[in-house]
């Protein structure tokens, strides 16, 4: 065999380093404590031939074996790592995964291994199955290396596009075969191959075992994307642990795999030490769990709450004509010694969704645990359920557990905010409190109460000045008015408004400060374009939550800029929604976090439906990873939509909120939406919607009666379609 050179031995050292650093990746893995190879040779490495079983020819493969393997006993585990499309068995060697596997195997941070390298030639590219396929050409293959070296039966295999569809293909077929699948910009796509055969079916059908580790990596701008996205849903839908990676800037190609060869070797030398990893999951619940039923509706229901009175009714046997139940929710109800009227409303659970959309007037009860986007949960008199689980009728302690207050993250969002003009002397009028007092309860009640602000801090506000940059339409906010957000309890500032810089840059700055110095978290902007564009990460009750806001719009002056000689100079300000910034970084932040939300300060526009640029725009926002994309600048109410990703998921997209504290008096810009995201153990479960209306241009308050039912038909019916 021909020897390594050993030059390939020498940069130990420092790679070694870089391995143990993993890139970043040590928070996914496990740390690899292995002793250094007490051996000083270099692996050897051949190219060798093979002829498999009633072929026609020969078949090659590279193949690696570790330091002073033939001068000892030791037997090994085995890694077959599958070339992509177009290249060959040197494909893996020229990316350098070699040369870094010799290092780390000799500074103990991998341990030694076998390594083979299949050549596919153009049978990797066939859609075949059975006989001698390539799928059946690569289980004899290992079969044979196995035998013909010396392998300790620990086996792990990974591949590279074309080569991850194999690897996955296989590995998921049989799973028992393998303690580790790599798919780095791996090919899948629902359509390629039969489901018997594809790698997405395979997914959601094949049982995977707990110990088998899995890892998924693509690049930003990879053209597999949405294969790969697509198998990571249906991953985390079925509870399936693995380890999922995308890389900013990186395409589908050998620069970038080449890039995060060392990412790569560290899972799989993970792979194939004793201690599997951890299932966080299971640690992120310390409260006893009960079980949990709640009002609701579909989302798109003329109503918010249902009445105290109206539940014990129902519970005591009434009929309720508007009350919908599946049949399992009636037969757990009845489990649970709760005695319904013979004459309620039993749909089969797979048409209750339909049911509720098409009575828009009518609710059900049911397990939270069963709560999804479509649905909204409803407020018990006028209040969120989980704020008064203590005097709640419908929480067992008997019955599978399926709420845990400590897995329950709730966010609230909200639409312009702007402490100026008419809205500055309504408040001087009535008072911070009252202005206040319309809305404090419900969002004090959320673990986090977005405002969107568009007024800065000004000492002469109202007096204009020669820094004013807005012109006659300049906002501004008194320095006494801002307690406002200590008042509404509010714990995150959106700061992409379009007159943040309206006097000038010094203002902008004070108001950052203050936000700073009181505590709020200031998002979309900053002092420099990195403070401007950094996501603001929210880490609660287990759930960790990526949140990136942008303008889309300018004006040039509100937006952060570091060039001198640029039109304004050097100034804080927004962050602009740069589209190669977005496509590179959202996708990221989905990797790495539960849900991402994008909060957007778009074109205003005097409608309620959004324009087909504003809908292309959002949409593509959700392809690239967000799971929420809200409207914050519009000062009319927008309709909703809800858009399924080619990815598999569902993103909740909300065009406008409307006005929250504004000083336009119009019927639609003083009406407004809050919406409460419900996230629950690492999932976006449903939104609740708080339909508002401004009095006197500085006090929202809660719509309710007639005003309510009236103003969600006008939204969700005539305007949306729903």
């Amino acid at each position: 065999m021909e020897k390594l050179t050993s030059s390939l031995s020498i940069v130990a050292s420092p790679l070694a380093l870089v391995l143990l650093a993993l890139f970043g990746i040590a928070a996914l893995l496990p740390a690899v404590t292995v002793s250094a190879a007490d051996c000083n040779e270099a692996g050897s490495l051949t190219r060798e031939t093979y002829l498999p079983a009633g072929a026609a020819r020969t078949r090659y493969f590279t193949l690696y074996l570790p330091p002073c393997y033939e001068n000892s006993q030791q037997s090994y585990p085995l890694l077959m790592l599958l070339h992509g499309s177009n290249a060959d068995d040197r494909q893996w060697t020229r990316l350098g995964f070699i040369k870094a596997l010799e290092a780390a195997i000799q500074s103990g941070a991998s341990p030694p291994m076998i390594l083979v390298l299949p050549f596919g030639d153009a049978i990797a590219n066939e859609n075949a199955f059975g006989g001698n396929s390539y799928d059946s050409l690569l289980i004899e293959q290992l079969d044979h290396a196995r035998q013909r070296y010396r392998s300790d039966g620990r086996t792990a295999i990974g591949g590279i596009s074309r080569g991850g569809f194999w690897a996955y293909h296989l590995g998921l077929r049989f799973p028992g075969r393998f303690v580790a699948i790599g798919g780095h910009s791996p090919f899948f796509d629902p359509s390629h191959v039969e489901p018997r055969y594809n790698p997405l079916e395979l997914a959601r059908t094949q049982d995977l075992g707990a110990d088998m580790r899995l890892w998924l990596d693509r690049g930003s701008r990879d053209f597999a994307a949405a294969g790969v996205d697509r198998m990571h849903v249906i991953l985390s839908d079925r509870a399936v642990d693995h380890q999922y990676v995308v890389y900013s800037g990186a395409g589908h190609d050998e620069a970038s795999w080449e890039r995060h060869i060392s990412d790569y070797l560290a899972f799989y030398s993970a792979a194939f030490m004793v201690s599997p990893p951890s299932n966080s999951g299971a640690e992120r619940r310390t409260e006893t769990g009960r079980e949990l039923w709640i009002p609701a509706a579909a989302f798109a229901a003329l109503q918010t709450s249902i009445g105290r009175d109206q539940l014990d009714e129902i519970l005591a046997g009434a009929f309720d004509p508007r009350l919908a139940l599946s049949e399992s929710a009636a037969r757990r109800l009845r489990e649970q010694g709760i005695d319904l009227h013979r004459d309620t409303r039993i749909v089969e659970g797979e048409n209750l969704e339909r049911q509720l959309w098409r009575d828009k007037l009518s609710f059900t009860l049911l397990p939270f645990d069963e709560l999804r986007l479509r649905l909204r949960p409803l407020w018990l008199d006028g209040k969120a359920v989980v704020d008064q689980i203590g005097d709640y009728p419908l929480i067992f302690d008997r019955g599978a557990p399926n709420y845990h207050r400590d897995s329950l993250t709730r966010i609230t969002l909200s639409g312009t905010t702007a402490l100026a003009r008419g809205t500055r002397t309504a408040i001087d009028a009535i008072g911070l409190e009252a202005a206040a007092s319309g809305i404090r309860d419900y969002v004090s009640a959320s673990d986090y109460f977005h405002v969107t602000n568009e007024a800065p801090l000004a000492d002469a506000c109202p007096q204009f000045s020669d820094k004013v940059l807005g012109g006659a339409n300049s906002l501004c906010m008194k320095r006494e008015h801002a307690s406002l957000f200590d008042i509404l309890n509010v714990d995150v500032v959106d700061m992409t408004g379009n007159h943040i810089n309206d006097f000038g840059y010094d203002a902008f700055e004070d108001t950052l400060t203050l936000f700073e110095e009181t505590g709020i978290k200031a998002v979309g902007a900053g002092r420099s374009r990195d403070d401007a564009g950094k996501p603001l990460l929210l880490s609660h009750n287990g759930n960790n939550v990526a949140w990136l806001a942008c303008n889309a719009i300018g004006p040039y002056y509100a937006l952060v800029n570091e060039d001198p000689s640029a039109l304004g100079g050097a100034r804080p300000g927004a962050a602009f929604c740069d589209r190669a910034w977005l496509e590179d970084n959202l996708p990221v932040l989905a990797a790495q976090n539960d849900l991402v939300l994008l909060t957007v300060h778009y074109q205003e526009f005097e409608s309620y439906t959004p324009t087909a640029g504003q809908r292309a725009d959002f949409r593509a926002f959700a392809e690239w990873g967000a799971d929420v994309v809200i409207g914050t600048a519009e000062h009319k109410p927008m309709t909703f939509e809800f858009y399924r990703t080619r990815r598999g998921e569902t993103a909740f997209i909300h065009f406008g909120l409307g006005n929250l504290y504004f000083d336009q008096n119009f019927w639609g810009n003083k009406r407004f939406f809050l919406d409460t995201l419900y996230v629950y153990a690492g999932k976006l479960v449903a939104v609740e919607l708080f339909p508002g209306l401004i009095d006197d241009r500085a006090r929202p308050r809660l719509l309710t009666g007639d005003d309510q039912f009236n103003f969600l038909h006008y939204m969700m019916i005539q305007q949306n379609g729903f």
